[in-house]
């Protein structure tokens, strides 16, 4: 897709300087390399414009970030995986404290967002997932950033990042949760094991939801997620369902 008609989508004016940065980078890779004009003039800007992206909640910046480097997300030590560099929020000024944007978006609890990132199989590949749902139902809520000056149901969000995230894995270790509330730590949701489906600690889990985790896999090894699923030949409501959909 066209720099201009991802820019159309988003209501991103050709102009803006985040899309201008990435699309240099990714167009001279040797961009990547320091030097005085190097990938490092860069970077710091679209560090800084990506923060302010992630606090306001903007799903669709996002997305444009991913399809644009894409390409470079199976290689964590590469400069355009940007997903996986991490970034200094503004609660948390310290330069040693940088988090990733994914264990961000569960800090906050932003499902739009966390939705998105999903579809691209980021908690796929992550290492520990059950961190990141601990976060979602640990963390507290406190640092969730206000949008125009406008209230959020920060539980509400939480409840839908749950299920999500029941949407991705095949287990979820309840006893890892509970040892964490008996160090005396407060989930945000009182009845949490009710948003996550029993078939991922204590029945056996669907054959329908292994067969989505499978199929995910091997787009995902050879990454083409989540356009890769559009491009099977099955009937739409199963598209999206592999697409976390439902």
């Amino acid at each position: 897709m066209s720099k201009s008609k991802l820019c159309h989508k988003t209501s991103c004016p050709r102009s803006n300087i985040f899309c201008n940065l990435i699309e240099k980078i990714v167009k001279r890779p040797s961009l990547q390399f320091l030097g005085q004009w190097g990938y490092h003039c860069y970077e710091p800007r679209i560090y800084r414009t990506l923060a302010k992206i992630l606090r306001k909640g903007n799903p669709d910046f996002v997305e444009l970030l991913l399809k644009k480097t894409k390409n470079y997300v199976q290689d964590r030590s590469c400069n355009l995986a940007l997903i996986w560099r991490t970034f200094t929020p503004v609660y948390c000024p310290s330069p040693l404290s940088g988090i990733t944007p994914l264990l961000y978006v569960a800090q906050t609890r932003q499902s739009t967002i966390l939705k998105i990132l999903l579809q691209y199989g980021i908690l796929e590949r992550e290492k520990n997932p059950i961190n990141i749902v601990i976060t979602i139902l640990l963390y507290p809520s406190r640092v969730r950033i206000m949008v125009d000056h406008e209230l959020v149901d920060i539980q509400e969000d939480a409840k839908t990042c749950l299920l999500l995230c029941s949407r991705v894995l095949s287990a979820i270790s309840i006893t890892e949760i509970k040892m964490q509330l008996s160090l005396g730590r407060r989930p945000i949701i009182s009845n949490w094991l009710d948003y996550i489906p029993s078939t991922r600690y204590k029945d056996p889990c669907e054959l329908l939801h292994l067969c989505r985790i499978t199929i995910r896999a091997q787009l995902l090894t050879n990454n083409m997620l989540p356009n890769g699923i559009f491009s099977l030949l099955i009937p739409v409501r199963l598209q999206n369902y592999l697409n976390l959909e439902s």
